[in-house]
């Protein structure tokens, strides 16, 4: 019959695949070779060496005949119809690169969505694809399991609602991958449906659904910019929280954030931009407006321009058009128009500062080389970043030109003018203090417009144990830039983290379940990043040291001599030595490039690969401190929103001078993981096919480097060896009750579900009963929803010969159950047989030890 004829020929597909993951290929197989750029190449195998150690492969593109080792290859089938797989693990072949070229081929059509078992593959079109977004389609895909439709975030996402409703336990969503994969889009796709899926169905409902809207372009305009490698890089982590009441309505929300990259303010790269926010305010602010902040529209701003003074042009309309929405989202979470004034006319005095130094271009850079003359400052930039920021010109000047030192002996201080390089890291300190107490204060604000409208006398710590949340993790993805400093070092320990969790909690847990249910497993070696974890966590140490040190003029505290002590520590420890590595000079221990010499940086090995870090500057962005004078200024402002940015703790010379970033954000790291492991989570994994972010252009080789880093291909191969579906038996036997007749239903859950498989012929291979769970593998519960939607019912004489078999079984089990009652009693009296001549020998051998001396005893009592 034909489901003998399939299972044969499943049984010769998995001989066919043991074979060739054993090396042996033979004439006519068809395979993939590794090639470079486009990853793989398909052929044909044409000869076989003898002993099979060769084999010759003619290539289908070329018609080259090329000699490789069958390690290299990958099996390869070929779909006539042209038909592409929507879940990888029901792909014929599980490899790199069958995974690669159905990824490819899904692109190549518009289908940029893809499932790995429950963890969705989304691919960065870099355009819009018509239709595949909207209420229509969150309508379309609400209350339908993963499988049942094409793969999207919609089904995601409305999985963990589902799941967050029936189990009433947090969910978790982690949107992973590299700058420019498309996360950020992403967690707005994954917030849109939520915000649909809650219905929104009274007044309160709706005005913190439009608050979770609107709170996604107040977070872009002020945390995203322009990157090489992505036109809207978030460069900031956030972890976006919506609660939810039994029901299932929303009914609260809130952010927190990580690690803004402040020193975007000041400087940033070729072809690269600071905030948007900036460019936003230029482009939409009319001119009357625009005039009262002392701004002018084509004008090239220093904190706008790149180091060549350059702007980078192509984003004008976008950033009209994105100022407009900035201000409507403002105004929804609380802001009335004064206050969306106060906010730009800060940005306008950082746009302002950043000015202030006149004709820095014609002084040299080098610190070294400075010759200390004084600073010449322009006096319109001081006066517009003063009026803009509420500070006196003249105060504003002398607090960023001269700095104070204390008189050896005395408690009195006196001024001296600051070299050109000490105003510099005063400037650049007091901009980015701002801005990023700035962005602290909108994220608390969009936080407080939550809690307005929460019922009075609800916190924090009650909301969250009354009600359940589901959580949108959208993180930096791993960085390896043209100059990594002390950012991209926290940025990446953080996807280190995060990958680490991923393999522990998915795969490793995979592995127990497996155990736990009582079926066969064959474990995979995970890859362990905890040496990376602890080199960092020294490097963090050894900065938090020499930061201190700096800050209270303790030894020979210098970016350079931290370098050389973390080089050196990590030499010594045996552990750390294959992570981090010394920079290798070329040509005679002389630079060829413009990179850091030996003191001024080093390499960490990560998990995606070796990135070389600049650890220029490193001390002093490790301290959260402001300088005393600056923080002064911000104090003493005369306008109330600055004024409420100052720290006054800060103000006083005894105060405390060092406040650790690296400390505090491994903390919150810390905070995030264990909030993540109450979570039920669920992953998405974006990729970014091609670096120059062009519609329809599909790199191989670069997306296969994310696929292997982003630890699929360990997910894929557990999913295709063992079973992507796994289903409680409760859940099982109330979702299929009507797919058997009436009197199966007095047959306990196990027996129910082993006759649903056998009526509805499922090979006896896809499938598995654990302990409390069914296990199916990929498909076969799509199959199972599809009869059920049908209204399938299998042939009454397979009911009946179902019925007869549990029968027999239960004839069987009462067979054994009675076999076993007639044992238990013969083998109780066995034990306490065996245990009474046990302890009569134990009595009998201590008696005849004893005898002797007693009898010895009585003698010379006797005597």
């Amino acid at each position: 019959g034909e489901a003998p004829a399939r299972r044969r020929a499943k049984r010769r597909q998995r001989a066919e695949s043991a074979m060739a993951a054993a090396g042996f290929f033979g004439e006519g197989d068809l395979v993939y070779l590794p090639a470079p750029d486009v990853a793989f190449a398909p052929g044909t195998v044409v000869g076989v060496d003898r002993g099979g150690a060769g084999v010759d492969v003619r290539m289908e593109t070329t018609g080259e005949v090329l000699h490789a080792s069958p390690a290299e290859l990958r099996q390869r089938f070929a779909r006539e119809d042209g038909a592409t797989c929507q879940d990888n693990t029901s792909l014929v072949h599980m490899n790199d690169a069958t995974i690669l070229e159905n990824l490819q081929a899904r692109h190549k059509r518009d289908e940029i969505y893809t499932y790995t078992a429950s963890v969705l593959l989304a691919v960065n079109p870099y355009k819009d694809i018509r239709g595949l977004y909207g209420e229509d389609m969150c309508q379309h895909y609400r209350g339908k399991h993963i499988g049942a439709l094409a793969p999207h975030p919609y089904a995601i996402a409305d999985t963990a609602y589902r799941a967050l409703v029936r189990e009433r336990r947090n969910q978790g969503l982690l949107i992973s991958g590299e700058s420019g994969a498309g996360k950020t889009e992403t967690a707005k796709i994954v917030m849109q449906f939520l915000a649909f899926a809650s219905g929104a169905t009274s007044g309160h409902a709706d005005s913190i659904q439009a608050r979770v809207v609107r709170a996604q372009p107040i977070l872009e305009s002020l945390g995203n910019a322009v990157t090489m490698r992505n036109s809207n890089s978030s460069r900031f982590g956030k972890y976006n929280r919506v609660f939810f009441d039994g029901s299932g309505a929303l009914v609260d929300a809130g952010i927190t954030t990580y690690l803004l990259e402040s020193s975007r303010v000041v400087t940033h790269g070729e072809r690269e931009r600071t905030y948007h926010c900036f460019y936003e305010m230029l482009r939409g602010l009319d001119d009357a407006r625009l005039e009262a902040f002392g701004l002018e529209r084509g004008r090239r701003y220093r904190l706008l321009t790149s180091p060549s003074g350059e702007a980078l042009p192509g984003f004008e309309s976008r950033d009209a058009v994105n100022f407009a929405r900035l201000c409507d989202a403002l105004r929804t979470i609380g802001l009335d128009e004064a206050g969306v004034d106060n906010m730009l006319r800060i940005l306008a005095g950082l746009i302002h500062l950043g000015d202030i130094e006149k004709d820095p271009e014609k002084r040299k850079a080098d610190k070294e080389e400075d010759d200390g003359e004084p600073v010449q400052v322009d006096e319109v930039a001081v006066e517009r970043a003063a009026k803009m920021l509420g500070m006196d010109a003249d105060e504003l000047c002398a607090r960023l030109t001269r700095k104070k030192v204390a008189v050896p002996g005395r408690s009195s201080y006196h001024e001296v003018p600051r070299n050109v390089s000490q105003f510099r890291h005063a400037l650049q300190s007091f901009i980015k203090a701002i801005y990023k107490r700035l962005f602290d204060r909108t994220v608390k604000r969009i936080n407080d417009c939550f809690r307005d409208l929460r019922p009075s006398g609800l916190g924090d710590a009650n909301a969250e144990t009354m009600w359940n949340h589901i959580g949108i993790l959208d993180i930096y993805g791993f960085e390896n830039l043209q100059r990594n400093s002390f950012e991209q070092l926290c940025i990446n320990l953080a996807n280190e983290r995060l990958q680490q969790y991923f393999v522990e909690n998915v795969l490793r847990a995979e592995q127990e379940l497996y155990k736990r249910e009582g079926l066969p497993w064959i474990g995979l070696a995970l890859p362990d990043a905890q040496p990376v974890f602890n080199t960092i966590n020294q490097v963090f140490k050894t900065l938090d040291e020499y930061s201190q040190n700096l800050s209270r003029g303790v030894g020979n505290a210098t970016d350079k001599s931290f370098c050389q002590k973390v080089v050196d520590e990590s030499t010594k420890d045996v552990s750390r030595r294959d992570v981090l590595k010394q920079i290798k000079m070329t040509g005679g221990g002389r630079r060829s490039t413009a990179g850091p010499m030996l003191n001024e940086g080093f390499i960490i090995k990560h998990y995606a690969g070796q990135v070389q870090y600049n650890t220029e500057g490193w001390l002093d962005k490790n301290n959260d401190r402001l300088l005393a004078e600056c923080e002064t200024l911000i104090c003493e402002s005369s306008d109330p929103l600055v004024k409420s940015l100052g720290e006054e703790d800060s103000q006083n010379a005894k105060g405390p001078l060092f406040r650790s970033i690296s400390k505090k954000y491994s903390k919150d790291l810390e905070s995030l993981l264990e909030t993540l492991s109450t979570c039920n989570l669920h992953y998405i994994r974006c990729f970014k096919p091609n670096g120059e972010q062009k519609a329809d252009l599909f790199q191989g080789a670069m997306v296969l480097d994310q696929i292997v880093q982003c630890g699929t291909i360990e997910l894929v191969k557990i999913m295709h060896d063992g079973y992507p579906n796994r289903c409680p038996f409760e859940e099982i036997t109330t979702r299929f009750r009507d797919l058997l007749p009436e009197r199966f239903q007095r047959y306990g859950m196990r027996t129910f579900i082993e006759a649903l498989m056998l009526a509805y012929e499922v090979p006896r291979e896809e499938w598995a009963l654990g302990m409390s769970r069914l296990f199916l593998k990929a498909g076969q519960l799509r199959a199972l929803e599809g009869m059920r939607a049908e209204g399938a019912a299998p042939p009454a004489e397979k009911l009946a010969e179902i019925v007869r078999g549990i029968i027999r079984k239960k004839w069987l089990r009462a067979g054994h159950a009675v076999r076993l009652c007639n044992y238990v009693p013969k083998f109780v009296a066995q034990i306490y047989e065996r245990r009474a001549s046990k302890s009569l020998a134990q009595a009998a051998a201590l008696a005849s030890r004893l005898a002797p001396r007693l009898a010895a005893a009585r003698q010379r009592v006797e005597g």
